[in-house]
């Protein structure tokens, strides 16, 4: 599990659990952390569109709100010896 104030790390993940998700509260922690100027009591739509460009350029491929939830995916490959 992701720290509050810090991205889930796309390297952690592995070809049986290619997919995170981010919470409310780690989705804040992270906005708030970077937005010192502009803290958000909830998800709303501006810290939605925020949180996911950071995701990607974070390097993960996917982040879709379900609510105020995020789902992060990556593609994961498995290297054959």
């Amino acid at each position: 599990m992701a720290k509050p104030h810090s991205m889930p790390d796309p390297k952690d993940r592995s070809v049986n659990s290619p997919s995170y998700i981010a919470d409310s509260s780690q989705v804040l922690g992270y906005y708030n952390a970077h937005n010192k100027d502009d803290k958000k009591e909830r998800v709303v739509d501006s810290v939605k569109k925020w949180y996911v460009d950071q995701a990607l350029k974070e390097g993960w491929h996917k982040a879709n709100f379900h609510g105020s939830d995020c789902l992060l995916e990556v593609n994961v490959e498995l290297k054959q010896k």
